[in-house]
């Protein structure tokens, strides 16, 4: 496990790192992602030794950096660095070997166990064909699986990865990744990354780091949002939910993407689909849209996403929480009005339509073009008896979507 606490690290006057604290073990793949010159490379030789700490403290397996060995941090601590200097004319296999050199003692020989490490290393990095060719003699992206190649012939329990992949092609990205991440499961493991989609794939936790400080910290899904990276990036970006992979995903934006402003505030209640084009449609009117509650497998959460609309969400297939609860409440009353589409309804999302009957102040509009309320009941009944008291009660009203869209623009011309 590698564990900070109020890391302060300066390169001379300039504070780069400002009272960061985490910690990474097995099992959780960390990523690292943040604009250029935010103190990511700084991070990963604070941790390396490389760079000396002003104020804070490390702990490696629960041992202080500074009380460890030159010996003991190479034998635990592998870095693969954004760039290598590769002077001296050595072979593929022996730039790999010198990942060993903190096992073989003084005047010692490799050993079979050596010479085994340093070929699996070869072989996880796709380099064997290349054992003895000179590093002088193969590609940018080759030299890059070298040196990986070496960090884990080093059998580390903790390595660092400063961008390790941003030389190789889509394929052997691919490929490093997945036995790192594979790695991580037994050794803690942090990596710097530009690439966006490929943290969000592989990692299991985010940091974001800003001026050197952490600006976010979670799973990519909390972290990796549109309004993250136009604060963060400066970036319009739509992030979706990959139906395969069920992770983030980042697309950028050309131009100018912002809506018009808009003082309606609207909560949609929705699922299963049915709320994805009346969210994109109050989103381009410029209305302070809010939604939930939705499992993250959700199309209606992927809209939500992508959008950056505020949405409260439980994991798919799971009851909704008393914290979601309490949430869904406060979104209704701070609402203007309440959207309900035709959404599916069980027993796990019944709680979406009791709260309603709490919050008698905020009008509900049921969306149906054909005048009927209905939807798919799947709780024995209980969910089209609650639609039949919210009529009785005169608490819900019957619009098409196409005459909201109309009362959200007349509201807001009688706001201006």
């Amino acid at each position: 496990m590698i564990e900070l606490s109020g890391l302060d690290v300066y390169y001379g006057a300039e504070k780069v790192l400002d009272a960061i604290t985490f910690e990474a073990k097995k099992g959780i793949f960390v990523g690292i992602i943040g604009p250029n010159g935010s103190g990511k490379t700084t991070l990963l030789k604070a941790i390396s030794r490389v760079v000396p700490l002003s104020e804070g403290i490390i702990r490696l397996d629960g041992l202080p950096l500074v009380d460890l060995s030159s010996r003991d941090l190479a034998q635990s601590v592998a870095v693969v660095p954004q760039e290598t200097n590769t002077g001296f004319d050595f072979t593929v296999r022996d730039v790999v070997l010198m990942g060993r050199y903190p096992h073989i003692g003084r005047f010692a020989r490799e050993t079979e166990e050596d010479l085994a490490a340093c070929d699996l290393a070869m072989e996880l990095t796709g380099i064997t064909p290349l054992s003895g060719r000179s590093i002088h003699a193969i590609s940018g992206g080759e030299l890059q699986r070298t040196i990986i190649a070496r960090a884990l012939a080093q059998q580390p329990r903790h390595l660092l990865l400063d961008e390790a992949t941003s030389h190789l092609d889509i394929s052997h990205q691919v490929d490093i990744l997945t036995t790192i991440k594979k790695l991580s499961e037994e050794i803690a493991v942090i990596g710097v990354f530009h690439d966006l989609n490929l943290a969000a794939y592989f990692c299991d936790e985010i940091l974001v780091i800003k001026d050197g400080k952490i600006a976010a910290a979670g799973t990519p899904v909390e972290v990796i949002t549109p309004a993250m990276l136009h604060s963060i990036f400066d970036l319009n970006a739509a992030v979706s939910i990959h139906p395969v992979t069920g992770k983030p995903l980042v697309v950028p934006l050309p131009g100018s993407q912002k809506m018009p402003e808009n003082n309606l505030r609207v909560h949609v209640i929705s699922g299963g689909g049915t709320g994805v084009e009346i969210i994109r449609a109050l989103h381009r009117l410029g209305c302070g849209v809010t939604a939930g509650v939705l499992a993250m497998n959700d199309t209606d959460y992927a809209a939500a996403m992508e959008l950056g609309i505020a949405c409260i969400t439980e994991p798919p297939f799971s009851p909704i929480t008393e914290s979601s609860r309490l949430a869904l409440g406060g979104q209704i009353a701070a609402a203007d009005m309440v959207v309900l589409t035709a959404t599916p309804v069980g027993i796990g999302n019944l709680d979406n339509l009791h709260i309603l009957a709490d919050s008698a102040k905020t009008p509900v509009l049921f969306l149906s073009n054909n005048g009927r309320v209905t939807l798919p009941d799947y709780t024995g009944g209980k969910a089209t008896a609650f639609l039949d008291f919210m009529i009785a009660s005169q608490r819900l009203a019957v619009l098409p979507w196409n005459l909201l869209l109309d009362r959200c623009r007349f509201k807001e011309e009688k706001q201006l």
